[in-house]
């Protein structure tokens, strides 16, 4: 799969896409008017991968949620994949300023939660493959902490967005981590 050119016009819809994608994948979006239904099969196909130790659901058509329910990756923490087409023209300036207006979106949403933006790492460059990553906690009302670390994956065979949440920040860092490799190897380019 070959990238086309991109025009500037077509990147900040790009960008506004995979913001939607983001914020329904962090559960703030909604599915809009225009998504239909999916195929009954959809949601009892199986994921490209799964990991050891967490138990799977699939959201939507698209979405694939894993549950961890042992110590070893923090009983209750989460994580949750999304492949997409396309979306390889996206720079880290502009996922750091989508990952501003996802706080923004969150912090409105749910009054008096406070969220904190702890880092924004990733590729500068525009080759494949490469990855972006924020880090950031949210603070309730009540003062508990929840940490997640929300990446997009660009890779030969399209982009994915990865969202890993814990109540720990090296666990939800861990998690993050396990599952950011075989996304990779489902974006990798076909061998013969």
């Amino acid at each position: 799969m070959s990238a086309a050119p991109v025009s500037p016009g077509r990147d900040r819809i790009l960008v506004r896409s995979l913001l939607v994608a983001l914020l329904t994948v962090a559960g703030i979006g909604g599915v809009s008017a225009q998504s239909a239904p999916p195929p009954p099969s959809a949601t009892t196909q199986p994921p490209p991968f799964t990991v050891s130790g967490w138990s799977y659901e699939r959201r939507g058509a698209d979405v694939h949620m894993f549950r961890c329910a042992q110590a070893s990756c923090g009983a209750g923490s989460k994580v949750s994949y999304r492949f997409y087409t396309g979306g390889k023209q996206m720079t880290l300036d502009q996922f750091r300023e989508g990952q501003e207006q996802i706080i923004k979106a969150l912090e409105q949403r749910t009054p008096g939660q406070r969220i904190t933006l702890l880092g924004v790492d990733g590729d500068k460059g525009t080759k494949l493959p490469r990855m972006f990553k924020a880090r950031r906690v949210s603070v309730t009302s009540g003062g508990a902490n929840e940490y997640q670390v929300s990446g997009m994956l660009f890779g030969a065979q399209g982009t994915a967005s990865l969202i890993s949440s814990a109540h720990d920040e090296k666990v939800s860092n861990d998690n993050y981590a396990k599952f950011a490799v075989p996304v990779m190897l489902v974006l990798a380019p076909k061998t013969r």
